[in-house]
């Protein structure tokens, strides 16, 4: 009996040893498993926010490009359909559109199929050069607006970036191979339009029925005051208007930058536009310089009245109420005094 019971304790301390080789070896694997996750997603640090089942958000920071975010400016969206996986927007650089790639896959379960340029934002497209395999979609305008500018934009935003201009590396101008044409239609999850944003730039819009989203990249922002740059302010402000008419409760928009916005956002800008050209005919009135400071606007959020873009829109519609003024066919009689609006306009003439 003796011995039996000695075998006995035997294979037990052999079994047992066998289950902690295994689990050793399985605490390894899972070690070598984190390991090789961690360094699967190189790039920069990418956030991937759910919205509803199948909706991913992959923000974008504050304010203008700077060393410091990279470029990374502008907010993405991702859908999941069947086996299809769509991104609107590609970031500004090669890179980053892997990061977001490698990240989607991993919440996702798939990997990118499909990217959209919603427009001609170096920010916003730059990164379809990272993405290999996918098809790259665009309405024409927009495809067409990419092969004039991009290739400049580039070296813009290079230089921009200063010391973090590695992060462009193998970045390169792709252009969308599958384009859309007219005002509006339906892509895979997605339906669309187009809108202008100046007389030479379209932009389009992209919404997700089933999330009661959609993108409104180049016409809302809620970082701070919307980026009227090259933007043609009587075009804007029909875009917003129709966008007001679209809206509806519960639906919301998601900006070129900063958080989803409720569907009153388009109201709220166009409040905003409506109060900075109210305010600028009036000091144009006064005589006031263009240079001076653009002053708070009535009614407006204190985060737009102070974001650096607020002074840039100052200037630019300050302009276009110019330009507006010299189309003017009527001209004051000789020896009439001048309005203070035509001062305005010969004191910048001066400088």
């Amino acid at each position: 009996m003796r011995r039996n019971w000695t075998l006995h304790r035997h294979r037990v301390l052999q079994a047992r040893q066998r289950w902690l080789l295994l689990l050793r070896l399985l605490l390894l694997l899972l070690l070598t498993g984190q390991a090789w996750a961690a360094r699967a997603c190189p790039g920069p640090a990418i956030r991937i926010q759910p919205i509803t089942p199948g909706v991913w958000l992959v923000p974008g920071a504050d304010g203008d490009t700077t060393p410091g975010n990279q470029g990374a400016i502008s907010n993405l969206l991702a859908v999941r359909d069947g086996r299809r996986l769509w991104l609107v927007g590609s970031g500004p650089s090669a890179l980053y559109a892997q990061a977001v790639g490698c990240h989607l896959q991993r919440v996702s379960g798939q990997r990118v199929t499909d990217v959209i340029a919603p427009w001609a934002r170096p920010e916003l497209v730059l990164g379809q050069a990272g993405l290999v395999g996918v098809r790259r979609w665009a309405h024409a305008d927009v495809a067409e607006a990419m092969r004039e500018r991009c290739p400049r934009c580039l070296e813009r935003l290079r230089l921009r970036l200063g010391s973090a201009a590695p992060a462009l590396a193998g970045t390169a101008v792709a252009l969308p191979d599958h384009l859309l044409r007219g005002d509006r239609g339906r892509l895979g999850p997605l339906h669309w339009q187009r809108l202008p944003r100046s007389g030479t730039t379209a932009v389009t819009l992209w919404s997700v029925p089933r999330a009661h989203l959609t993108t409104a990249h180049g016409l809302l922002w809620a970082d701070g005051a919307p980026d009227l740059r090259d933007a043609d302010t009587a075009r804007l402000e029909r875009a917003w208007q129709h966008l007001a008419a679209l809206a509806r409760d519960g639906e919301h928009w998601l900006p070129e930058q900063g958080p989803l916005q409720p569907a009153a956002a388009p109201s709220v800008q166009l409040h905003y536009l409506q109060a900075l050209q109210s305010t600028i005919d009036e000091a144009q009135n006064q005589g006031t310089p263009e240079s001076d400071p653009a002053p708070a606007l009535p009614g407006v959020s204190d985060v737009v009245n102070r974001s650096a873009r607020h002074q840039l829109n100052w200037q630019h519609v300050w302009r276009e109420a110019e330009a507006r003024w010299m189309e003017t066919p009527a001209a004051p009689a000789t020896g009439e005094r001048a309005t203070g609006a035509q001062r305005g306009v010969f004191q910048r003439s001066l400088r």
